[in-house]
């Protein structure tokens, strides 16, 4: 299996999470609803942590120190994601929601992997996928 639709496999498979722990709460009602909603914006913020901090690895060419700073602080904002769910939750899907998108076009911009149209794609869907579940996370509980 080649590289590419190896990372391709691997994103659709850590889309998962965000759609199960956007659903969990119209299962079980709002039983669930709140921790539902704090791991799902937990999740959200160690995978824009991940993403983010995969601005270390480009290659020499678009690491100038600019991407460098921009990678970094979309990380810090992951954990005051992470920080935020516990307390102000509605502060932490909202974050969530824009954040995504925000580093798409950054990334788009900026990144060697969006060369490839395959990859390309899959950031597209899945931001687009991931920004609709705190989207509807938020309209349905909130």
């Amino acid at each position: 299996m080649n590289f590419v639709r190896f990372k391709i496999i691997l994103g659709y498979l850590g889309f998962l999470p965000f759609a199960f722990f956007t659903i969990l709460p119209m299962i079980f009602g709002e039983v669930l609803a709140i921790w539902s909603l704090q791991i799902l914006s937990i999740y959200g913020g160690i995978i824009l942590s991940f993403l983010a901090g995969m601005t270390w690895g480009w290659p020499k060419k678009e690491s100038s120190n600019f991407n460098l700073l921009i990678g970094i602080l979309f990380s810090l904002l992951g954990f005051l994601i992470i920080l935020l769910a516990k307390n102000f939750l509605i502060y932490s899907m909202i974050l969530n929601f824009f954040l995504f998108p925000l580093f798409y076009f950054f990334e788009k911009r900026k990144s060697p992997f969006f060369n490839n149209e395959d990859y390309e794609k899959l950031r597209l869907y899945l931001t687009s996928g991931v920004s609709g579940c705190f989207l509807f996370g938020f309209l349905n509980f909130f």
